[in-house]
């Protein structure tokens, strides 16, 4: 069984996304695709427990999102694709 990302790899990563998103959005909180980005980031931290299906939902919104943003926000959505994308390689290799 070959292993891409451990739940516990995932957890911390998953972690460390919600706390600079966190600190991103109190420099600005009033930006509207930032706060569209934040239901779709605290969801995401569910995703290597459930469906292949929901980790591709999120990486597609992900990647919606991420021409909105600009320097730190979006190397924090490019975080979190990647790590989206290491979920999906996980869950195909492990059916």
């Amino acid at each position: 069984m070959p292993v891409i990302i451990s739940e516990e790899q995932f957890k911390s990563q998953c972690r460390a996304i919600k706390e600079r998103f966190l600190v991103l959005k109190e420099s600005d909180p009033e930006d509207p695709y930032w706060k569209k980005a934040e239901r779709i980031i605290f969801q995401m931290c569910c995703a290597y427990g459930r469906d292949k299906v929901y980790a591709v939902k999120y990486l597609n919104l992900l990647e919606k999102y991420q021409p909105s943003f600009q320097e730190e926000k979006r190397a924090l959505i490019v975080r979190a694709v990647e790590l989206m994308q290491k979920v999906i390689l996980h869950k195909k290799l492990n059916k």
